[in-house]
């Protein structure tokens, strides 16, 4: 009887020491999941570049600039490379001293990829030069791919690539 007792206390014990199976993962809820956590991080991709445009479009190019990683590289077709968000926000004022710059955006693709995204889309910016500008006033359309990068304060740009068409009639 002791061993049968001892025997049933020892079964109890292995079984209550092996840990339950983790039940199966769903695919249909991961891949559920996974779109939502898309659709979110484009709605704040694209709210953050309507915020972009029209802070940097009221002059306030600190509240823009926190859109972008303190270390974003941006590259632009012609123009030397900006690195740092502070040197964003410089380029921004310095431009903003010959003209009214004025952009819209349009994603064309959104690749997400947890907690970085790449967006790529076409961009129209428009500027009215000032009487200080060395340069005429414009309307450039341009293709840019963005890599975003989902931080502690929200999603912000780490790396901004534009390619910017040559106006009508400069071609080549």
């Amino acid at each position: 009887m002791k061993t049968l007792f001892r025997l049933g206390l020892l079964v109890l014990f292995v079984v209550s020491c092996n840990p339950k199976p983790a039940p199966e993962p769903d695919p249909q809820a991961e891949a559920a999941a996974w779109q939502e956590a898309r659709e979110a991080a484009l709605a704040e991709v694209e709210a953050a570049n309507a915020a972009i445009t029209s802070l940097s479009r009221e002059g306030q190019f600190e509240a823009a600039g926190a859109y972008f990683a303190p270390d974003v590289i941006q590259i632009i077709t012609g123009q030397p490379e900006i690195r740092g968000r502070e040197a964003w926000i410089a380029a921004q004022r310095a431009a903003a001293e010959i003209g009214d710059w004025s952009l819209e955006l349009e994603v064309l693709d959104f690749e997400f990829f947890g907690d970085h995204a790449v967006e790529r889309g076409r961009g129209v910016q428009t500027f009215e030069a000032n009487e200080n500008s060395p340069i005429p006033s414009m309307q450039l359309t341009g293709d840019y791919m963005v890599l975003w990068q989902k931080t502690d304060e929200g999603w912000q740009i780490r790396y901004d690539y534009v390619v910017v068409q040559p106006p009508a009639g400069e071609e080549g």
